[in-house]
């Protein structure tokens, strides 16, 4: 029973400790890049890539969003990870007149 027990600590351990290795995107560092008034969209795109999403919002205006989302520990947990910790979105949302920048914001959402 107590070889039982510790292979299942061993198992939620080892899951609790993945790391997949796979570095994200910082969107934060990201926003730094882009300059009010002087980037392009040619520009962002080579910064940052394809958006993730492209809202085109009025005449001429258009947004562009980077996506980057961040979970808990503790929503990797099997069967109950749904149902306990939060994830994070992380937002960068890039708005351009014509072919210019005018806004750049960055912000993050936390949600169950």
């Amino acid at each position: 029973m107590k070889r039982f027990l510790y292979i299942i600590i061993a198992i939620l351990a080892l899951n609790l400790t993945n790391c997949t290795g796979v570095p994200g995107r910082n969107l934060a560092s990201d926003a730094s890049l882009v300059r009010k008034g002087i980037s392009t969209k040619e520009e962002v795109y080579q910064l940052l890539g394809k958006p993730d999403q492209i809202v085109k919002t009025g005449s001429n205006i258009e947004e562009w969003y980077y996506y980057e989302k961040h979970k808990n520990v503790w929503k990797n947990l099997p069967l109950i990870g749904s149902h306990i910790g939060t994830e994070e979105i992380e937002v960068l949302k890039i708005t351009f007149k014509g072919d210019h920048v005018i806004d750049c914001i960055y912000y993050v959402v936390s949600r169950p």
